[in-house]
């Protein structure tokens, strides 16, 4: 994709993503979230195994596998690993942030009022948005990038991880609409700013003499 296409593409999700936030503030979402949650059956022990496939531990060790694989084929780190890498910390960051900051209880749980420091330590507790999906839709974009011909594989993973969450009642309708588009605009969060944090990324990887982590 073509740098401009990216810029285009980026601005646009970025509106989407800032329209989806703003009516989750002012509780746009409330109604569909509630039917939603009452309608789905309750997910049992398939849907809770097939949504820890995006877990963070699994997530880890996706990226591991990456690693060995790189230093296999060619004695270090490939910039497609390192720009995954990136996407995955750049979402988790993100949806740390927002959880914290919306504070929208997972359904079924009740509404707490925390102080921030207590609200950073529990964040999980909260729900918007969804940290599974995110790292699905973000492992997605960049599976599709390098793998064209198997896009629909990866992003209909991505898709049926954002429904676990929902038919597991552990995430709102909104949460896994957020999370979903979170994680290509993560993606290309990577992919536009390469030419300011990868320079940044190389000397530090040089000065320290791990050469098995340098990317060209």
């Amino acid at each position: 994709m073509a740098k401009s296409e990216l810029s285009r593409g980026f601005v646009t999700l970025t509106l989407v993503l800032l329209v989806v936030l703003i009516l989750q503030i002012v509780g746009a979402f409330n109604g569909i979230n509630e039917r939603v949650n009452s309608a789905l059956p309750s997910g049992g022990s398939l849907a809770s195994t097939f949504t820890d496939t995006a877990s963070f531990a699994l997530t880890a060790l996706y990226l591991i596998l990456f690693f060995l694989w790189d230093f296999k084929e060619r004695g270090r780190l490939s910039r497609f690993t390192l720009e995954l890498t990136a996407g995955i910390a750049v979402s988790m960051v993100i949806v740390a942030l927002l959880k914290v900051l919306t504070g929208v209880p997972r359904p079924e749980e009740p509404q707490v009022h925390w102080s921030l420091l207590e609200a950073i330590k529990n964040a999980d507790y909260f729900a918007f948005p969804s940290g599974h999906t995110a790292r699905a839709a973000v492992l997605a974009y960049f599976l599709s990038r390098r793998w064209k011909k198997f896009w629909p594989l990866w992003w209909g993973w991505a898709v049926s991880i954002a429904f676990s969450r929902v038919l597991l009642h552990v995430h709102w309708f909104s949460d896994v609409l957020f999370a979903s588009m979170l994680g290509p605009w993560a993606g290309m969060v990577v992919e536009l700013t390469e030419d300011w944090w990868l320079p940044i990324y190389q000397r530090i990887v040089r000065r320290l003499k791990l050469g098995v982590l340098d990317v060209e």
